[in-house]
């Protein structure tokens, strides 16, 4: 699988972006989760970085549904 696939120029953008931190604010439903898993596994697959070195984290204010 490549890491780009189905993802719009800001989205492609934020996974690419190599250089400093990147904060990505979006509404629900935008695909931030799906920017953070892609850019996780471009940095892993692309660009050889080791998956230790790497911390991803994500949180939602939306209870769970039951």
């Amino acid at each position: 699988m490549d890491p780009l696939d189905d993802l719009n120029s800001e989205q492609i953008k934020a996974v690419t972006t190599t250089e400093g931190a990147v904060r990505v604010i979006a509404g629900p439903g935008t695909g931030k989760t799906r920017v953070l898993t892609r850019r996780y596994l471009y940095l892993v697959s692309k660009l050889g970085v080791n998956p230790a070195n790497i911390l991803c984290l994500t949180f939602t204010t939306k209870p769970p549904t039951k």
